[in-house]
């Protein structure tokens, strides 16, 4: 693969990969956890995030021109680093049929109760797969050209100062050592998407400097982002209405009055629905890649085409029906852990071991 990003390009695709679903429902999650510390486990979680960019930054140095499943091989061996990326390919698989299925749930209970939810789920696969099928340089103008969504967003959303109440943040430090634990593992589960790093770090121009430079305050911008939010909807809510709110910066926006815009939380929902496509496409395009390294590779559109289908079939599986739904969600829960902190962090120690290896041969 030959296909370059420049360093802005890598900096779109990556903010556009971390900013999904989750984001709407974040603040309650946090609040659940933490309490009206919630916050202040966001601001923990995006720094242990950014350790985990710089680990990944590193390790991808070390195997210059190597994407994650390249690095597997390399680290692990051929046998084990095969199992290891075809875990990564079910990984991959599974979050983007979580995207898909949330994406189909919300739309269908906010704006198109009457719709068919598959034919919601087919409309966010046929964008995303136009978007991934160019390759990575037509992905990054895609992602690149919606940017600016980022913006008319975080515009919005200042609506919900109205009526905010900063005393809703107190008391602070009032969390349990367990509540600040969790709160912390939702954060950083929710800024995860850094081990998409490894697929995108081989094909973007510029110096390994340049590259964790904007890795870095690419996070940052995702995790201003999430603080933002939550912060707006912990100063607009406060904790007894937080508590049993789902998707609060809607239900916020609802009753925010404009002249140019009378559903403010339509419209928002309506943008919102660029950062869905986005960031499964992200992950769509990581499971093509995994399934294009496994045993007898096809054609890369065949791979696209596959990768889609199964997530589609999954998805109607398990997003017409409660209990299946809930059975997907466990399943990511307990792989997440695994495939975004456990072997980034081996892979990470690994790559000193073959910078030794480097050492010792040039001494020789």
């Amino acid at each position: 693969m030959n296909q370059k990003i420049t360093l802005s390009q890598f900096a779109y695709i990556y903010i556009q990969s971390q900013i999904g679903v989750d984001i709407l429902n974040l603040p309650t999650v946090l609040h659940k956890s933490a309490g009206a510390d919630g916050w202040i486990t966001l601001i923990i979680g995006g720094l242990i995030s950014i350790v985990f960019v710089l680990m990944i930054t590193h390790t991808s140095k070390c195997y210059p021109g190597e994407d994650l499943f390249g690095i597997l091989k390399s680290s692990l061996g051929k046998k084990l680093g095969s199992l290891a990326g075809f875990g990564y390919y079910v990984y991959f698989l599974v979050v983007a049929i979580y995207l898909l299925t949330s994406y189909g749930e919300l739309i269908n209970q906010w704006l198109l109760p009457e719709t068919p939810v598959l034919l919601l789920y087919l409309l966010l696969l046929l964008s995303a797969l136009y978007t991934i099928s160019g390759g990575l340089t037509v992905m990054a103008k895609v992602f690149t050209f919606f940017a600016l969504v980022l913006f008319f967003i975080s515009a919005l959303f200042l609506f919900g100062f109205i009526n905010s109440k900063l005393i809703y943040l107190q008391p602070m430090g009032q969390a349990t050592i367990s509540g600040y634990l969790d709160g912390i593992s939702v954060s950083v589960y929710s800024l995860s998407s850094f081990v998409l790093l490894f697929l995108f770090l081989p094909f973007t121009q510029g110096s390994y400097k340049q590259k964790r430079r904007v890795a870095i305050g690419a996070n940052i911008v995702v995790a201003m982002f999430y603080l933002y939010t939550v912060l707006i909807s912990f100063c607009h809510f406060g904790s007894e209405q937080l508590e049993h709110i789902s998707q609060p910066i809607l239900y916020m926006l609802r009753t925010a009055d404009s002249i140019l815009i009378t559903r403010i939380d339509i419209f928002v929902l309506c943008l919102w629905t660029v950062f869905a496509m986005t960031a499964f496409a992200s992950y769509l395009y990581a499971a093509e890649k995994a399934f294009a390294k496994l045993p007898k590779p096809q054609k890369k559109m065949i791979n696209v085409y596959t990768t889609s289908l199964i997530v589609l079939g999954v998805s109607v599986w398990g997003g017409l029906n409660e209990r299946n739904l809930r059975i997907i969600i466990d399943f990511q829960d307990k792989i997440t852990e695994y495939f975004t902190l456990v072997i980034p962090i081996l892979l990470f120690l690994l790559s000193f071991l073959r910078r030794k290896d480097k050492q010792g041969g040039a001494a020789s």
